[in-house]
């Protein structure tokens, strides 16, 4: 009786134990309608998310930009362009992770995360590293919270856009926050930009419309704001915090009209006395 018993357990244990999903190969590849991903997704070249399309990706996926480099620039050509929906929500304690393939991951491994005139754009509780954008967003209305920024050339980048960016940890970047106003309706807010070669660089075509408020800019290997060479507009960052209460080693940190008088003035009126902490 035991030894059929035994051998009926184990197979009712081992059927129960979901094999191993194996990871999503794609190259080049166009997304037409409804796609969800989870588990791990590999890109070699540029997948699309057309018009009419949507992605949704689940909490805990890896998207992985495999190593390709096609005009020899030595930025990645590797991306993901959304011009449908994106739907990116993480979890806190499973965040979707978007990174590089290579052996020895470095900036700009892979291009970008890029919303162009998309539809919808929701990004919640994701870590984007090693590319030459960690996101950019352009000619659209889109949401980045509570993510993380890290070890790539560009962390966040839009122009002309209806945009929050609140609640994310940006680092380790060669540029913190990069951004062309043009029109934009952006709120910036609550984020801990810090230890990037420059914190903020207002290329260009920014009226000062753009509110950067409540945010923890500190540590910066450069400048905490650089001012484009096409910038002659002044730009304010009002109440943020800059890792001193020093008006003077505050604008210290700024590359502006004080450098080159063909530029515009940075201010930062009303800076915060202490850190910025989170809602």
């Amino acid at each position: 009786m035991r030894r059929f018993f035994l051998p009926l357990i184990l197979l009712l244990l081992t059927g129960c134990v979901r094999p191993a999903v194996p990871p999503l190969q794609l190259t080049d590849a166009v997304i037409a309608g409804e796609a969800s991903w989870r588990g791990e997704v590999r890109i070699t070249g540029v997948v699309v998310v057309k018009k009419g399309a949507r992605l949704r990706i689940l909490p805990g996926t890896r998207v992985v930009f495999m190593p390709l480099d096609r005009d020899g620039d030595a930025i990645g050509d590797s991306e993901l362009l959304i011009e449908g929906g994106l739907i990116a929500r993480g979890t806190a304690k499973a965040p979707i992770l978007f990174t590089s393939g290579a052996a020895r991951p470095q900036k700009a491994d892979w291009k970008f995360l890029y919303l162009d005139f998309a539809q919808q754009g929701e990004i919640e509780h994701i870590v984007s590293e090693y590319a030459y954008s960690g996101i950019q967003v352009h000619f659209c209305k889109a949401a980045i919270k509570n993510s993380t920024f890290r070890h790539n050339v560009d962390g966040v980048r839009f122009s002309t856009v209806n945009i929050e960016v609140a609640n994310n940890r940006i680092h380790d970047n060669t540029h913190g926050l990069r951004y062309e106003e043009r029109r934009s309706r952006a709120h910036i807010h609550h984020n801990d930009i810090f230890d990037n070669d420059i914190g903020i660089f207002v290329v260009t075509r920014s009226d000062n419309q753009a509110l950067i408020e409540h945010n923890n800019i500190t540590g910066s290997r450069k400048y905490q704001v650089k001012m484009g060479l096409e910038q002659p507009t002044d730009v304010s960052f009002p109440r943020n915090w800059w890792g001193t209460a020093d008006p003077q080693a505050i604008a210290a940190g700024f590359f502006d009209k004080n450098f080159d008088r063909t530029l515009g003035r940075v201010t930062a009126p009303d800076s915060l006395p202490a850190p910025m902490g989170h809602p």
